[in-house]
């Protein structure tokens, strides 16, 4: 081996043992969470299966009804269940891949901009933060638009080194793919990207005008390609959109998933925001949001040293040239944190914790940036030496403030930060002083380096923490924590703060701590299947009695009840006995079943392996599919059984039909396990999109025959299942 390989595997080897490290939070035991959010899970088993599910974005293989995000996402993990056979790991491994892609990615662009050290720096601390971790471990979309949004910073770095054209597209290009994750949350970047372009872009500013003028186009061409293509498509041949009330994909778009989410308003199909600011689920909106107890541990470990990083960086280069990269980087970046921040922290619809996780590569690189520019001014001048201490020990403080909501957890980390930030600061005054009097003493070859370590250790170890606590935990629903278990109790205590059916949980239905394989308790040796809470998957208001009791005071679960790897004890179960009657009796119909909401219907999927029809999306709400629609399948021997329960309701063990309020959200204001009567309007659903849901229900309860499984109750307060012959 020559000594130019030689010198250059060592260059290598910091950012590969990042990466590694990367790979170890994101890959270890990922099937633990068995299939994480249901609604997604259900939505990835179709895309496997089907390829007009795949293209459609359907959330189940009779094409119905759409998922209501962008499709991209679902359409990785249907690749991959293709490829490797659908599965919790199939599905799961492309999320973990784009973690690891986004942090080498980002330790590229940083290199090329801020050198190095700061890129090393980025790097462990965008693998290091805790929301960033539970994300790239769970189905939810998050993984790939951070991965687009990292991808769109790179083109756009590219662009400033260049000059071409052709890498402004590009950036473009990866904009509109992240719309076609998660709509208008991938636009929250475009504000920053643009600022510093304009400000740092070479050419004149006619040219760098007609440069992003062109740059839009294609992030606009990009973003409404698949949008439009499927809009132009009769309604009778495509998907309903879900979440909607006029089947529009550009409604989902501005509306439930676009300004009600910052608004408060209702979304088109009742579920954008919740009455009485209860949908919020990351407390109230305002400056501190991002600090407090609830969203606090997911991100804000960094945050203040990241504005710190902003602040130094714009006015150490204040007097730079215009195309100076440093400089643009900061305005990248800080563009980039300060609208995401702004948006999140203000938002009156709902905002999840989770959302975060587009703030983090911003604030790994400013907080990367003000390190090494501290650093570099602390080496000449006592005033900065003191100035990057105090900046070390303020960020182990608050690291101690946020480990300190945690009842019991790691008790010793928070004083041992300190000490090692305290330490730290110590060392590098007194390096500065020793390098006045003897500038070539052998100490500072010790102290340097010892405060270097030291310093990061202190400023780490909190992050670090919550991230490999959360390596060990399951994670499951629709508001997945970063962090340790015992967290959801002090998130559930905190002013605002919600306690979430299906958010955590530890050995509940999925893989016991530590990790292994699931279970094997469904027939056949079948993974098991717990359906958790629309609302907790969603983000509707969490209500109704405590955990363990289900609709009308029937408890949850019982002899014979399945469950989703993952999920939380409460929401609805779905009989085994009754998933094992349909099997045994879905003869040669298309359709094992077709069953209310993806509660219910996504977990009998993913139990059975059998398609099944998830009649009204996720909260069970949306118009399809219509009467006329189910008496086609019917008359075609398509579909032979039917679940009616209300929306998500499922059979619970004992007889009891389980809704989704059991042990998380039930019966009360927008109940979604109990129907106000037969063919009773279905919660999110308003007008002429809950006529045609009742008008639909009350045939099949008129016209179908009841069946009483063997052992399994079907009537009085629970769901019924209706036969039909073909």
């Amino acid at each position: 081996m020559s000594d130019a390989t030689r010198t250059r595997a060592r260059s290598h080897l910091p950012i590969c043992t990042i990466a590694a490290l990367a790979g170890a939070l994101t890959l270890w035991g990922l099937t633990r969470s068995g299939y994480a959010n249901t609604y997604y899970a259900e939505a990835a088993q179709a895309a496997s299966r089907s390829w007009w599910a795949w293209l459609s974005n359907s959330v189940d293989t009779s094409g119905l009804v759409s998922l209501d995000k962008g499709p991209l996402s679902n359409m990785l993990m249907g690749l991959s269940g293709r490829l490797l056979g659908f599965s919790s790991f199939s599905m799961l491994l492309p999320e973990a891949l784009c973690g690891i892609a986004s942090v080498l990615l980002l330790h590229n662009i940083v290199r090329r901009t801020l050198g190095h050290r700061a890129a090393l720096l980025a790097a462990l601390m965008l693998a290091l933060t805790p929301i960033f971790v539970a994300m790239s471990r769970f189905n939810n979309p998050d993984p790939l638009l951070v991965l687009c949004e990292i991808a769109a910073a790179w083109a756009l770095v590219r662009t400033l080194e260049s000059g071409r054209t052709r890498h402004l597209l590009l950036c473009g290009l990866f904009i509109g793919l992240a719309f076609n994750v998660k709509m208008l949350a991938a636009y929250l970047v475009v504000p920053g990207l643009a600022l510093a372009f304009m400000i740092a872009g070479k050419g004149s500013v006619r040219r760098r005008v007609a440069q992003l003028a062109a740059g839009a186009v294609a992030m606009l061409a990009v973003s409404f390609v698949w949008y439009g293509a499927m809009m132009l498509i009769p309604a009778a041949h495509r998907p309903f959109v879900g979440d909607t009330t006029d089947n529009s994909w550009l409604s989902l778009i501005f509306g439930a998933n676009g300004l009600n989410r910052v608004s408060g308003a209702s979304a088109a199909g009742g579920v954008g925001g919740a009455p009485g600011g209860m949908g919020t689920f990351g407390g109230a909106p305002g400056l501190t949001r991002l600090f407090n107890p609830i969203v606090g541990g997911q991100i804000s470990w960094l945050l203040p040293l990241a504005l710190l990083g902003l602040l130094l960086g714009v006015w150490a280069r204040r007097r730079a040239p215009r195309t100076d990269a440093a400089r643009s980087a900061y305005i990248l970046w800080g563009g980039w944190a300060v609208v995401t921040w702004a948006i999140f922290s203000f938002s009156e619809g709902i905002f999840h914790p989770y959302y975060t996780t587009a703030l983090a590569p911003a604030v790994a690189v400013l907080a990367a940036g003000g390190l090494v520019e501290l650093w570099g001014r602390a080496r000449g001048s006592m005033m900065w030496a003191a100035a990057l201490g105090g900046a070390v020990i303020g960020s182990a403080v608050w690291a101690a403030v946020l480990l300190a909501r945690v009842s019991g957890f790691v008790p010793w980390l928070a004083p041992t930060a300190i000490v090692l930030a305290a330490l730290a600061g110590g060392a590098l005054l007194l390096a500065r002083a020793e390098s006045v009097r003897r500038p070539h003493a052998r100490s500072l070859r010790v102290l340097l380096p010892f405060a270097a370590v030291a310093g990061l250790a202190g400023v780490l170890a909190g992050p670090a923490s919550y991230a490999i606590a959360t390596v060990g935990d399951t994670l499951s629903g629709g508001n997945p924590l970063a962090g340790p278990v015992n967290a959801n109790a002090a998130i559930a205590g905190a002013p605002g703060g919600v306690r979430f059916a299906g958010g955590r949980s530890s050995g509940l239905g999925g893989f016991p701590p530590g990790g292994g394989a699931p279970s094997a308790s469904g027939p056949g040796g079948r993974q098991p299947i717990q359906p958790q809470s629309n609302f907790a998957q969603r983000g509707g208001p969490p209500q109704g009695p405590p955990a363990g009791i289900g609709i009308r005071g029937i408890p949850p679960g019982g002899p014979g009840s399945a469950s989703v790897p993952g999920a939380s004890a409460g929401g609805a179960n779905v009989s085994s006995l009754v998933i094992k009657y349909l099997e045994g009796h879905q003869g040669s119909a298309k359709y094992m079943v077709a069953a209310v909401g993806s509660n219910t219907a996504g977990a009998i999927a993913l139990q059975s392996g059998r398609n099944v029809i998830d009649m009204g999306g996720f909260m069970g709400a949306d118009p399809a599919p219509t009467l006329a629609q189910v008496q086609h399948l019917i008359d075609t021997g398509q579909l032979h059984y039917i679940l009616l329960g209300g929306s998500g309701g499922g059979f619970g063990g004992g007889g009891a039909a389980s809704g989704p309020g059991g042990g998380g959200a039930s019966s009360g204001p927008g109940d979604s396990g109990a129907r106000s009567g037969p063919g009773g309007g279905r919660p999110g659903a308003t007008g002429a999109s809950n006529a045609t849901v009742a008008t639909r229900d009350r045939w099949i309860e008129r016209h179908g025959t009841v069946v009483h499984v063997t052992g399994q109750s079907t009537s009085g307060a629970g769901a019924k299942l209706y036969r039909f012959a073909g």
